[in-house]
Formats: structure tokens, sequence, C-alpha cells
């Protein structure tokens, strides 16, 4: 039988230094959540403004040769890849510079509870894989006051770009202050050159579903007054009752029919069958 343990709040242990068994600092949820949101909207039927096959990813390990040990961003973007198609076919499990041709265009490291280097160490190795630019989300600030820095390559190392547009690949970065997942926060967010974030396609779905509801809003609105000019031109003051259970169909289709048939029908009973059926 197990025991369901329980902590009272002034018992929990400090969780803020916990790492892996490798010493890599343990990610939280809402740094899964901000890594899916860099990498997802490539794939949601967001509207992308890059005309070239790319490739997006999240905790995915880069390998600029065999014997290379690896490192693993939270989110990298590379542009202009080989074998777009079928890397997945070949069971390319990493991003393998041999694979692809070239190292990704922008790497995102985004800083944990307990920092891993990023402005260090890594620094210093992403630089050696000649990856154009480097950005550092510090949303906790840990590291700085400075909530994000950029970093682009410069012969062999890094120096700070003072704003986080990439004209090369057409995007860029900017905090947003929204709700992602049913959580409001800010997160990073990619935009276009007027700094409008990348919409996901949930986004885009919804805003044309609110779209969609205020027209339909509207017709509704025309046809209840055209439906009571009806009712009261036939059948006088007796149409007040079932006016209000008219008023609450939200069937646009159903309000167009029952306007074409107030000529025809004899009773409002006869009306109601139009409804209630």
């Amino acid at each position: 039988m197990i025991t369901e343990m329980k902590l009272l709040p002034h018992e929990y242990p400090d969780t803020s230094n916990m790492i892996l068994e490798d010493d890599t600092p343990l990610d939280s949820f809402i740094n899964e959540k901000q890594q899916r949101l860099l990498a997802t909207v490539f794939y949601s039927g967001a509207e992308i403004p890059i005309n070239v096959p790319f490739i997006v990813a999240a905790n995915v390990g880069l390998f600029s040769h065999v014997r290379d040990s690896g490192i693993v961003p939270d989110v990298f973007l590379s542009l202009n890849i080989i074998g777009s198609e079928e890397w997945w076919e070949r069971n390319v499990s990493s991003y393998l510079f041999w694979e692809f041709g070239k190292p990704p265009d922008v790497v995102i490291e985004i800083v944990s509870p307990t920092p891993g280097n990023e402005l260090g160490s890594k620094l210093t190795d992403y630089a050696q894989l000649k990856i154009p630019y480097y950005v550092v989300y510090d949303p906790l600030q840990k590291l700085s006051e400075t909530v994000l820095q950029v970093f682009q390559l410069q012969f062999n190392s890094y120096i700070p770009k003072n704003d986080a547009w990439f004209t090369d690949i057409n995007l860029g970065l900017t905090l947003w202050n929204g709700r992602f997942e049913n959580i409001n926060g800010t997160w990073l967010r990619w935009c276009d050159a007027d700094g409008n974030v990348i919409q996901t396609g949930d986004e885009i779905a919804a805003e044309k579903n609110l779209e969609l509801s205020q027209k339909d809003a509207q017709i509704k609105q025309v046809l209840l007054l055209a439906i009571e000019m009806g009712l009261k031109f036939k059948f006088g003051d007796e149409y007040l009752g079932i006016l209000s259970e008219i008023s609450a169909i939200n069937d646009v289709k159903l309000l167009e029919r029952i306007v074409t048939q107030i000529p025809q029908v004899s009773s409002m009973d006869e009306l109601r069958k139009l409804y209630s059926e």
C-alpha cells in the first residue's frame, strides 16, 4: 500500500537549485511552455515570413562532427537546410551539421531557475559552432537585470547586438504580455519587421472565430428586427411572447428561415414548429 506524502507549505524544500544526474540545471514548466511557443508556431499554420526550407526544434542536440560531445539549446532555427524532407525518414535524431550542411542560424537559451552558463561557456561553444545569432532570455533575471540579450557572431566570437531583429532571416524576437496555454505572463515571441507578434495557428483561428461571432451577432440583430416587424404586422401585440423565444436562437440560418416563413404561416403555433422540431 502506497502512503500519500503531503507537506505543509512551510515544510516545502528549496527546489531552486535542483539539477539532473549530469549536473544539468532542471527546466521548469514555464520554460517548457516557452520553448514550445517558440518552436511550434512554425508548424501550427501560422503566417511565417520565410520562403525557404527550415527546421525549428526545442531541446534537440547539435553536433558539428562525429566526435563532438554536442550541445542542446532550448530552441534553434535553421534556414536553407539540406534534406528538409528526407531527414525524418532517415531517422536523423539530432541536428548533425554534416547532414544538414550548415549550423543553425539562431539558437535561444532560456535561463532556468538554476542558470547553466548561458553567458559563460555557452557563449564560446556556440561561437565555435559558427552560429550567427545567440539569444539569452532571462525572464527571472538570474544573470542580470537585462531580460533579453542578443549576440551576433563577428569573426570567431560574439558581440552584443542592440536589437532583436535578424535582417537576413526576416524575423525578430520581442517580449509579449498575454495568455498562452491558459497562462498569463510575459513571453518571448517571434515577430515581423514592424514588431508584430507571429500568431500561432490557434490564435489565428480564435481571431477568425471572434470576427465571425461578431458578424453573426450583427446579422442576428438585423434578422430579429425584421422578425419583430413581421410578427407585429401579422399577429399584433400577441407576438411578444414568441419573440422572446425566437430571440434565444443563435442559428442565423434558422432565423433567416423564420423571416421568410412569417408571411406564409397562419398561426404562431405553426411558426413555433420551425424552431422546435
